[in-house]
Formats: structure tokens, C-alpha cells, sequence
């Protein structure tokens, strides 16, 4: 089963170094917040979605906070910002000084300009 497809949270991969990176030092309640919102991404290229997550926050300095990065991301508000077509189907929604990108509704990027 895909987790970037399923209802159900992703499954823990305690042998993903990025995932023990991601969850590090984050309460159980924490933690499920943050599987609800790692259902909204999509891994891309990555080969795991906690190694996709941890890669973007850092690039867009949220590391050590990754929980923020997520709900950040989540609440990116589509309304009034400029939409530009990307390769592969994947769109770029430029709002203020925020960005995110997604493909087939999933995140692939959040971050500043």
C-alpha cells in the first residue's frame, strides 16, 4: 500500500534515518499531527517522503522545527496567488514572499522566495 495515497497514517519506518530525523524530540501527539499532514505530500524523487520533508525544510530553513514546516505548508492559502504550470503536470503557487508546489494535489515544495 502506498502511504502517500492511503487514509491511514504512513506507516513508522524506524530503519528511515529521515524519518527518526523528522520525529526526533517531538511528542506522540506531535507526531500524529505531523503524519495527518505528511499525507497532503507527495515523496516525488525522494526515496522516502520523511527524506523529501527533511531535504525542503532544511533548504528553506525549518530545520529543527519540521512541525511548523508542515503546518506551514498545510495552510498555504491559494486565494489571490499567482499559478505557474511546471514540467511533469506540477504547478507553483507564488503567494507574497511563499511558494508551494504540487503535483496531483500532493506537496512537493514549500518555501520562501
Amino acid at each position: 500500500m502506498n502511504p502517500n495515497n492511503s487514509d491511514q497514517f504512513p506507516q513508522r519506518n524506524e530503519s528511515d534515518r529521515y524519518e527518526q530525523i523528522l520525529l526526533s524530540g517531538y511528542t506522540e501527539q506531535e507526531i500524529k499531527e505531523m503524519q495527518r499532514l505528511m499525507k497532503k505530500w507527495d515523496k516525488a524523487t525522494y526515496p522516502t517522503l520523511a527524506n523529501s520533508i527533511v531535504d525542503h525544510a532544511d533548504r528553506h530553513n525549518f530545520q529543527d522545527n519540521y512541525l511548523k514546516y508542515l503546518r506551514k505548508a498545510a495552510n498555504f492559502n491559494k486565494k489571490g496567488a499567482k499559478k505557474t504550470k511546471l514540467l511533469n503536470g506540477t504547478l507553483r503557487w507564488n503567494k507574497g514572499t511563499e511558494f508551494i508546489i504540487e503535483r496531483d494535489n500532493k506537496i512537493v515544495s514549500y518555501g520562501g522566495n
